[in-house]
């Protein structure tokens, strides 16, 4: 309900001021930073003493600044500028945080401006990965020019630009608030349709826009599945303690993959034996998810328990 319900930034009962709205922009931010940063700090530290140990010196991911896109988050997701500090949390947790921040701003657009919102944010996302096909024309205008100064400039993979994560994004934001339209029994069989085609078939597209149309029709066929995949009480189970642990989960494991599978990189793999590491993988990941949320959550309480006996002694003073 955050994406779409423009009332979200302002409490139940509060005036609709722009002081009010100012204010829940500042509590969401607040909210997101709590759940981000705390856990991917504690992790990374983690995998920074492990690396560092490694590598024989605290200073293997370069010059010290480097260390300024680790707090902020967007190590991995400017990997491609050359070595830094990132160990963990993959590129696109830097795409997140770049959607947070652009959140209060899209939700506008999305309550305000939908229509024409829609066709800039695909129109920007076409640009951007038809933005090469005019390296070679020549300056004969200030949109040449432009385009020809961004491509000079920006290197970013186009799976990772700020428009492709912007569009998928807008795309869930349109699917929850037309679910009646997009989520039914006649859109669940022709993304059905599609999913098959698509796994069967190579579309004259790239590979980005191919995953648009996956990640799209998957979410679709899944929303509308989902009554039925969810009605057995172990599923929902399941769910829920994936659910909880998720962002943990994603943090380390990649971690753990790559470190168990270089391991075993020496195996002649069949059948069976692979099923069987699979799953051995899936167990470890989610004790490493189920470890770093307990941890996290201690470190947090020791954190809190220790400010409020500063502010008490404050008071007694």
């Amino acid at each position: 309900s955050l994406i779409y319900n423009h009332t979200t930034m302002i409490k139940d009962g509060e005036e609709k001021t722009p002081l009010n709205y100012l204010k829940g922009v500042g509590s969401f931010y607040f909210k997101r930073i709590k759940t981000i940063f705390p856990m991917f700090y504690i992790a990374w530290f983690i995998m920074f003493c492990i690396n560092s140990h490694k590598m024989g010196s605290i200073y293997w991911g370069g010059p010290r600044k480097n260390i300024i896109l680790t707090v902020l988050g967007m190590d991995g997701y400017f990997l491609h500028h050359g070595l830094n500090y990132y160990c963990l949390g993959e590129w696109f947790l830097g795409g997140i945080i770049i959607l947070y921040l652009l959140f209060p701003l899209v939700q506008f657009l999305f309550m305000k401006a939908r229509i024409p919102s829609t066709i800039l944010i695909f129109a920007l996302y076409a640009l951007n990965l038809c933005r090469h096909y005019f390296s070679s024309a020549p300056d004969t205008n200030i949109f040449i020019v432009l385009i020809k100064y961004y491509n000079s400039h920006i290197i970013m993979p186009d799976s990772r630009s700020v428009f492709t994560c912007l569009l998928h994004f807008w795309i869930g934001m349109l699917i929850i608030t037309y679910k009646d339209f997009f989520i039914n029994k006649i859109s669940a069989v022709v993304t059905l349709i599609f999913l098959i085609i698509i796994a069967t078939v190579k579309l004259p597209v790239t590979e980005i826009v191919c995953c648009t149309l996956c990640g799209t029709a998957l979410y679709i066929l899944v929303s509308f599945l989902s009554p039925w995949i969810l009605k057995p009480a172990p599923v929902k189970v399941f769910v829920k303690i994936i659910s909880k642990y998720s962002y943990a989960i994603f943090l380390v494991h990649h971690v753990i993959l790559y470190a168990i599978m270089e391991k075993l990189a020496v195996l002649n793999f069949n059948y069976v034996l692979s099923i069987l590491i699979f799953i051995g993988l899936l167990i470890i990941i989610l004790a490493g998810g189920v470890s770093l949320t307990a941890i996290t959550d201690l470190i947090m309480k020791g954190l809190g328990r220790l400010i409020g006996l500063f502010k008490k002694k404050e008071t007694n003073a």
